[in-house]
């Protein structure tokens, strides 16, 4: 599991310190450095993936694109060097430095550090299988997904480009088929059904989002369609074939977080970009709940927010934790939020600290208070 990540001279990264829990999120205003956080480690993912991390950082596709040397050193930067430190269970640093001097215009970044850890970083989730990246550029309101049998069956993705999900409904066909395969964490059982199905628990927990959904998936020709539909109540009769769009999109944009975090096993990666995407606040708090139920069951997920409700929806989880040992300790969760340094142009992350009872006393100036601004200016203060 990944303990602690160091990022310096990386777009508005001067020089960054985070410690990494197994739930980290990411918050802050616009621009602040926040994807970048997530890029560097999809970066370091797809140069491996491309046989290229021994020799240098390839900037652009699948996961993401940075564009050029130009675009990915820190502007002010008097080291020509883009470097990423992680360290792996409080034990090893990884040391990935990468010389961008006279490069500017280049794709590809030479590595300049030794690989002493070559052998380590074929098991770490970061460079295999047990890894999903779910981007805030999903697929949805689609009624068919493209197909690739490799990358479903054998690597277990849900996403190969850019996180958008595109191979859930695939994943959903495949899976839900194939009835030996169950979610491997009991704690991520949803309480109205204790099937262990993957498709089973996807939509119980999508009916945290939209009531009595249903979800089919099947293989039609070379494609994978996904069609939803409405348990009947009492002597209704239910509703079928429905296609994405026409039923919101907080139900499809959500389906493929759900999925992945459901089909996650004890020492999984996750980065997940925007989860609250077309959701209400209540589909919010469920999923935050989900999200903070995987990470104490030991899936490392790093989480990129806007939203105060999933902000709140874990902070309910951790005074959870403290009175019912349900949801998770405040001690496996960083929260920073990202700002900017006004002389130096680069971002500033900013350790949020839970206490007890999942407050937070003192937040720095600009963390989810624009409610109580409103609120002072409608009452007259």
């Amino acid at each position: 599991m990944i303990t602690k990540l160091k990022i310096k001279n990386f777009k508005s990264h001067l020089d960054t310190d985070l410690d990494i829990k197994p739930l980290t999120v990411l918050t802050g205003i616009n621009s602040s450095g926040k994807s970048s956080i997530l890029q560097s480690l999809l970066l370091l993912r797809q140069s491996y993936q491309k046989g290229r991390l021994n020799s240098g950082l390839d900037l652009n596709a699948p996961l993401c694109d940075i564009g050029k040397g130009a675009d990915a050193l820190y502007h002010l930067a008097s080291d020509e060097t883009i470097e990423f430190i992680l360290e792996i269970d409080n034990k090893i640093a990884l040391n990935y430095i990468f010389g961008a001097e006279d490069r500017y215009g280049d794709t590809f970044l030479p590595r300049q550090s030794d690989n002493k850890f070559e052998l380590l970083e074929m098991n770490l989730p970061l460079f295999s299988h047990k890894f999903q990246y779910i981007s805030s550029a999903r697929w949805a309101s689609l009624n068919l997904y493209p197909m690739d049998s490799y990358a479903v069956e054998t690597e277990k993705q849900i996403s190969l480009n850019y996180g958008q999900g595109e191979l859930v409904a695939h994943f959903l066909e495949y899976y839900g088929r194939h009835r030996d395969f169950k979610v491997k964490l009991d704690k991520l059982l949803h309480p109205n059904n204790t099937s262990t199905d993957l498709l089973d628990q996807v939509i119980e927990w999508e009916r945290e989002i939209s009531p009595r959904i249903t979800i089919k998936s099947e293989k039609k020709a070379d494609k994978v369609s996904i069609e939803y539909g409405y348990k009947g109540v009492g002597d209704t009769k239910p509703i079928e074939n429905l296609q994405s769009k026409n039923i919101g999109y907080g139900v499809s944009y959500s389906l493929s977080i759900i999925v992945a975090i459901l089909a996650a096993e004890q020492g999984d990666l996750l980065l997940l970009e925007n989860p609250e995407a077309h959701l209400h606040p209540q589909g919010q708090a469920k999923l935050a709940e989900l999200i903070t139920l995987a990470a104490q069951s030991g899936i490392q997920i790093i989480v990129e927010t806007h939203s105060d409700h999933i902000i709140n929806g874990i902070l309910v989880q951790c005074k959870n934790f403290e009175e019912k040992l349900i949801g998770i300790s405040k001690d496996n969760v960083s929260v920073y939020y990202l700002d900017m340094d006004g002389e130096k142009h680069c971002s500033v992350a900013k350790k949020v600290n839970i206490e007890e009872n999942g407050r937070i006393i003192y937040p720095p100036t600009g963390f989810f208070d624009q409610f109580t601004i409103d609120r002072k200016h409608l009452m007259g203060f």
